[in-house]
């Protein structure tokens, strides 16, 4: 048997007359569908008009029959599931966030599962609790991780002069076949590494607390890159670079370049205190003098302008190996953080050798192909 609608009072007509004229997509089908069954519409063909089920309509017609028009008035949706953590634990996600993770966890930061296994463990009813849920959390609170990050320019006032004489001295040093570039630098590093990221306000000012490092647990790292083969020759001091570490650095580096037939080196580095000190200084005098009697490898220095880490191609490579080696873990030993560093770091100079090759290639002309003529 059909289902069909009752009669409508004057009241209900007005509300589906201001239904019909309202924006509300449900509240207009609603009343378009009782309004086509009181003209005697049947049911599949108001579906096919109005666009809906047919089922649909017959439960449209039946509850306005049963209950009026508050049985079709839409109700507000509950909201969906409500939140599985409560404010309490929130709170605890923040606070833990924020601080550093215990000496057992074996990195410097929070890690997403680290967060998720201390959580859990600060409550009695909450067994296992998964990352994504700790990074909902504090997303909510717009607790992110990000990078500190600042701006650096050079104060030397005689930034221009000193890069050019920098670019002088590569390019004869590029084009001599007995002589090469090297560019040397050195870089500290620490059990205890550096905290670049943390949890922390989205529109906030990161400010990470740093780690004290006995002087067991750091070590110094000096590398000597040449230009033309991009080879690095390594060496690791105990604690600070110092001018004494300097000069046998150096000793060694220029029995190494002299061993390789060199006729001269272009030694580039920064403005360090252990470069420009009378000990460095008097050493590197000493030595052009007896590599002139003796037939040795002549060392010429070219000094960076102040601040300038950018003309140094040796900084992104140490950033490199802080960020991926370090990247918050905590070695046991300091061997251990020196075997680590030293594959990364020669790892990543033969990626930067790789690429200069291609870009090489690349620049090259390509040569013009004679044309054959088919006879």
């Amino acid at each position: 048997m059909a289902i069909r609608v009752r009669s409508i009072t004057a009241e209900e007509s007005e509300v589906l007359d201001r239904w019909q004229r309202g924006d509300d997509i449900v509240r207009y089908r609603r009343a378009r569908v009782l309004r086509l069954s009181e003209t005697g519409w049947r049911c599949p063909a108001i579906a096919d008009v109005l666009a809906l089920h047919a089922e649909t309509v017959r439960w449209v017609i039946k509850a306005f029959n049963e209950g009026g028009i508050g049985a079709i008035t839409p109700q507000p949706r509950s909201g969906g599931r409500p939140p599985g953590y409560t404010q309490e634990v929130a709170d605890v996600a923040e606070d833990l966030a924020r601080q550093e993770p215990p000496d057992e966890e074996g990195r410097a930061t929070w890690t997403l599962h680290g967060l998720a296994k201390a959580i859990a463990a600060s409550f009695e009813h909450i067994d296992t609790m998964s990352h994504e849920a700790v990074r909902r959390l504090l997303k909510v609170r717009d607790i992110v991780y990000y990078q500190a990050k600042q701006w650096l320019t050079s104060p030397d006032p005689h930034y221009k002069r000193r890069k050019r004489r920098r670019d002088r001295l590569l390019a004869m040093a590029r084009s001599a076949p007995d002589g090469t570039a090297i560019w040397l630098d050195q870089s500290w590093f620490s059990r205890w590494p550096y905290r670049f990221r943390a949890w922390a306000a989205k529109d906030a000012r990161l400010r990470v607390a740093q780690r004290w490092s006995e002087k067991v647990d750091t070590t110094a790292l000096y590398a000597a890159l040449d230009d033309e083969s991009q080879e690095a020759f390594l060496r690791w001091s105990t604690g600070q670079p110092d001018s004494e570490e300097t000069v046998r650095f150096l000793e060694a580096l220029m029995v190494h370049c002299t061993q390789n037939g060199l006729r001269f080196i272009v030694l580039i580095w920064d403005k360090a205190p252990w470069h420009t000190s009378k000990r460095t200084q008097g050493w590197i005098r000493a030595y052009n003098r007896r590599a002139k009697e003796e037939a040795r490898t002549r060392l010429i220095v070219c000094q960076l302008p102040t601040r300038s880490p950018w003309l140094m191609p040796l900084e992104p490579i140490f950033g490199w190996t802080k960020h991926q080696v370090l990247g918050g873990r905590l070695f046991e030993t300091v061997a251990q953080l020196q075997a680590a560093v030293e594959s990364y770091f020669h790892q990543r100079v033969a990626q930067a050798k790789e690429r200069r090759n291609r870009a090489w290639v690349k620049a090259q002309p390509v040569p013009a192909q004679k044309s054959l003529s088919v006879l």
